[in-house]
């Protein structure tokens, strides 16, 4: 079975991030030749862990099997289409498509019986989507591991990417005197979508969006208090203090607070150059290129060199997100003409 069939099937099954045993038990079937293990994570998620035989340290093979929940908009989003050359379902770029070239190049690899081949593993991660328990819980294991590569085929446009940003979300509050709605009086409402604004047309080197926006009356009244939620993107060299002390400077009534998450947050990366990565890159027809995005490659990254390396794509997290079939054929190749000379 290719890669295309694979991604199908997969799409097929629902895995939205904290849901995702039936894909794992399916893939574990399916992997059943190479004793494949399930780790359990958090509330019943659950990685799947794959190892083949070989000599030296061994290249690492990533992806998550989580989706977002389907958008507004989407019709049928867990019954895979094929149209003009794309396979159209929910996750299917991101990232079924790279689950599925990582399960096949494992096999083909891992199952050719050469013993002086470099070893190969696959771990399928959960909740990439959320916060990333599944690579968080399995890097203890991954530093007895030791890889000297890691390789995630996330969608990158068939574009070898060796950095990422960091990411930090900060929750903004304000409070204000408020009054009765038929008077003059100060609106927190108002106030914070004056700053929403501002802080979306900020120039910064990374990204910033704001996520959330909460506020609400009392009565007829000004509402007096109200909350955002903004994500910043950090590109390397980036403090999270410097941002949110920036933040907090935008009016002296602001409250600024990094939001707690169950995981560490994300740093940013530059991958160390190596004879693998040149090696890979020699193979690639573009040049070196930087995901804008955070994920599991973050905390790949501290463990050895991480390159993402994955088919084209689109309408990510969005209706109607597609994988170019082609793509995904010429990432798979790709991977199994450097693993088959490593």
């Amino acid at each position: 079975m290719g890669p295309e069939h694979l991604l199908e099937q997969l799409v097929a099954i629902p895995s939205v991030m904290g849901d995702e045993m039936v894909k794992a038990k399916f893939l574990a079937d399916y992997l059943s030749g190479w004793e494949p293990e399930l780790q359990s994570v958090d509330e019943g998620t659950v990685n799947l862990w794959c190892h083949g035989p070989g000599d030296g340290r061994p290249v690492l093979l990533c992806a998550h099997l989580d989706t977002v929940p389907p958008a507004p908009g989407w019709e049928a989003p867990h019954s895979p289409r094929r149209e003009s050359g794309n396979l159209v379902g929910l996750g299917a770029a991101d990232m079924q498509a790279g689950v599925a070239i990582a399960v096949e190049i494992f096999c083909a690899c891992a199952g050719s019986g050469k013993a002086d081949r470099r070893p190969l593993s696959l771990l399928l991660t959960c909740d990439e989507e959320g916060w990333c328990r599944g690579v968080n819980a399995a890097l203890p294991r991954l530093r007895e591991l030791a890889p000297e590569l890691v390789l995630v085929p996330e969608p990158s446009g068939e574009r070898v990417m060796l950095s990422a940003p960091g990411r930090a979300v900060f929750r903004l509050a304000l409070e204000t005197a408020g009054g009765h709605a038929t008077q003059e009086g100060e609106s927190a409402l108002a106030h914070m979508a004056t700053l929403a604004l501002e802080i979306e047309a900020m120039e910064v080197a990374g990204t910033q969006v704001v996520l959330e926006f909460e506020s609400r009356a009392r009565g007829l009244s000004h509402p007096q208090d109200a909350q955002l939620v903004v994500d910043r993107h950090l590109v390397p060299g980036e403090s999270r203090d410097t941002v949110r002390e920036v933040l907090a400077q935008l009016d002296s009534r602001l409250t600024v607070v990094e939001v707690e998450r169950p995981t560490p947050p994300p740093e940013a990366y530059t991958a160390e150059h190596s004879e693998l990565l040149e090696h890979l890159l020699m193979l690639n027809d573009y040049p070196p290129s930087d995901s804008s995005s955070v994920g599991d490659f973050n905390f790949l990254a501290t463990v050895a060199p991480t390159a993402i390396l994955g088919p084209k794509g689109g309408n990510l997290h969005a209706p109607d997100e597609w994988v170019e079939l082609a793509s995904v054929r010429r990432v798979y190749e790709m991977y199994l003409n450097f693993l088959r000379e490593c």
